[in-house]
């Protein structure tokens, strides 16, 4: 029944550590909600929005010859604009959070050996923890491969990823704080 140790039986050191762990990760989670509501949006077509294959310009569209004006510019009328990431970005992007995210799910995975859970909650929980990250740019890839309906993969994935760290959490809460612990 019990996993590779007993966080609940360590030392209170390692409690310390898996507690405060998991608090600073859950403050990390929060600002990264904000960022993904602010850059990617919330909504399937939001998150299409922002990772849409670049558009290019049709220059038969285009006027042959034009008059222009100079005009004074008054950029209280400027939108700003929605957040788009092209191709480089996404490389950039998937090269940082991807190993962040396998890192973060190791991490909670050491965390979630310890903890006195069965074997198939364990490993569901952790199958769930490393395929959440994956499945996040696996969604924004395919978006900007042309298939804007995987929007919905990098939603769910997020949710998925904030869903095993409330899990994690708690177990691990109740196994460092709980009682029952030997010494």
């Amino acid at each position: 029944m019990t996993g590779l140790y007993s966080l609940r039986r360590t030392d209170a050191s390692v409690r310390l550590a898996a507690v405060l762990f998991m608090l600073v990760l859950g403050y990390a989670y929060i600002f990264a909600f904000f960022m993904v509501k602010d850059w990617a949006g919330l909504t399937p077509g939001h998150v299409a929005a922002t990772y849409a294959p670049a558009q290019s310009v049709d220059v038969s569209a285009l006027p042959e010859a034009s008059s222009s004006a100079t005009q004074p510019l008054d950029l209280s009328g400027m939108d700003q604009g929605a957040h788009r990431v092209d191709t480089r970005l996404l490389i950039q992007d998937s090269h940082i959070h991807i190993m962040i995210y396998a890192i973060v799910a190791a991490l909670q995975a050491l965390l979630i050996l310890g903890l006195e859970w069965n074997a198939a909650w364990r490993n569901t929980v952790i199958i769930a923890a490393f395929g959440s990250g994956a499945l996040d740019f696996s969604g924004q890839w395919l978006i900007k491969a042309g298939i804007p309906g995987f929007a919905w993969l990098t939603i769910a994935s997020g949710w998925l990823m904030s869903a095993v760290y409330v899990v994690a959490l708690v177990g691990t809460l109740r196994a460092a704080l709980g009682r029952g612990r030997g010494r």
